[in-house]
């Protein structure tokens, strides 16, 4: 089975919207060490569609900082699976679908790997897939602002869950990495 890793970020208030992070070198260098470590990356639909927009031409965008291309790069490479209910409209290279919403297909997905596999974003997916005890790591970047815009953390979420801190981090001046682990 695969080692599910969350990565999410989040307001000081607990609501995650893509606008509401510091996205800079350090958090690109991040997202980057954490997806070359990785068999395949999981996305809700909503943050597909977000990624979707920007990074399959990023990788030979010369305006862009070459941490943005190597990045893009490795997006373009990994394993991309999408849980969803509609059809993908723009298809992203190494990118397929796990229907959704029922997660019975993306816990087999993940019972025929082995290495670690990323979910970035997707706060509602996110909770469904902690709520059936398949995330085995949180990585929460805890970003440096108070936001009404998104959904809460766990949208959704059905059962209560202890988690154990395994570390926590500066990724750069403002926003801290805070890693956990599902506790007993």
């Amino acid at each position: 089975m695969a080692h599910l890793i969350y990565s999410l970020n989040m307001s000081l208030n607990g609501h995650c919207h893509h606008e509401d992070a510091v996205v800079d070198k350090e958090h690109h260098e991040y997202a980057l060490e954490l997806l070359h470590d990785s068999e395949a990356l999981i996305l809700g639909r909503h943050t597909y569609d977000l990624f979707a927009a920007f990074w399959p031409e990023a990788a030979t965008r010369r305006d862009l900082p070459k941490y943005m291309q190597y990045l893009a790069m490795e997006l373009q490479s990994i394993p991309k699976r999408v849980v969803t209910t509609r059809p993908l409209e723009f298809p992203w290279q190494n990118t397929e679908v796990l229907k959704g919403p029922d997660i019975e297909n993306t816990r087999q997905f993940l019972s025929e790997l082995t290495g670690n596999v990323v979910l970035f974003g997707s706060p509602a997916l996110g909770a469904s897939l902690a709520d059936a005890n398949l995330i085995n790591e949180y990585q929460l970047l805890l970003e440096p602002f108070i936001s009404p815009q998104g959904k809460p953390a766990f949208d959704g979420a059905k059962r209560w869950q202890r988690l154990m801190l395994l570390g926590a981090r500066r990724l750069n001046r403002d926003v801290m990495l805070l890693r956990y682990a599902p506790g007993p």
